[in-house]
This record gives structure tokens, C-alpha cells and sequence, in this order.
């Protein structure tokens, strides 16, 4: 659950209008998975066991590539979803889905790893 909201704090407290231009630039991307991750390493320090600080690389792995490269709107195209003009928030629900799947299948691999201890 912690880092449920290590992501939401990431994703939506710390970006401001200008990180909102992440598909278009990948120093701009960069910017903001650098202001996303600092949640997670903040509790990796406090809260969660020091080994699990490995699952942050991962996490901003997936999340620079799927920002810069709209991994969401490319699914969304791919099965046909409603479009834009009829679903305004569907490319943001589809976007926080596949961040907050692939961060449950990180957890999952590293508690998997190291017997549960995450």
C-alpha cells in the first residue's frame, strides 16, 4: 500500500504543468521520473527494508518508458477503446493501471526473491 501511494504522490503531486509535456521530450520525461521516484527512495530509506530499495529501478524503468512512449494511447489504439473525444479521462486510467500493475508485479518478483520480505 506504501508505495501505492508513493506513486500517487509522485505521479500527481509532484508534476506540474510543464512535466505534462513528458511524451514529447525525453529530458522532460527524465525530469519528472526523477520527481516521481523521490517518494519511493524517501521510504525505501524509512520505512521499507533496504534491499527492497532495488524495486525503485523498475518501477522508473516502466514508468520513463511508458510516459515517453504513451504506452497507454498505443493500447488504447490497439483494441479500438473509445476514443478521446467520448472517454476524456480513459488514457489516464489506462496510464495509471499499467503503472500501478507493473508496480504490483515488481513487488511481487522482489518479495518473491527474497522469501516475502518486503
Amino acid at each position: 500500500m506504501v508505495l501505492i501511494y508513493c506513486h500517487l504522490i509522485g505521479d500527481f503531486l509532484l508534476q506540474n504543468e510543464w512535466m505534462q509535456r513528458k511524451g514529447r521530450s525525453s529530458f522532460v520525461c527524465l525530469v519528472h521520473v526523477f520527481f516521481y521516484s523521490l517518494p519511493f527512495w524517501f521510504c525505501s530509506i524509512i520505512s521499507i527494508p533496504r534491499h527492497a530499495a532495488w524495486l525503485v529501478f523498475p518501477i522508473m524503468a516502466e514508468h520513463f518508458l511508458q510516459d515517453r512512449f504513451d504506452w497507454a494511447g498505443k493500447y488504447q489504439h490497439l483494441i479500438r477503446q473509445t476514443p478521446a473525444e467520448k472517454w476524456p479521462v480513459g488514457r489516464l486510467i489506462v496510464d495509471q493501471v499499467f503503472h500501478l500493475l507493473w508496480i504490483e508485479i515488481v513487488v511481487a518478483f522482489f518479495a518473491a526473491y527474497f522469501g516475502g520480505k518486503i
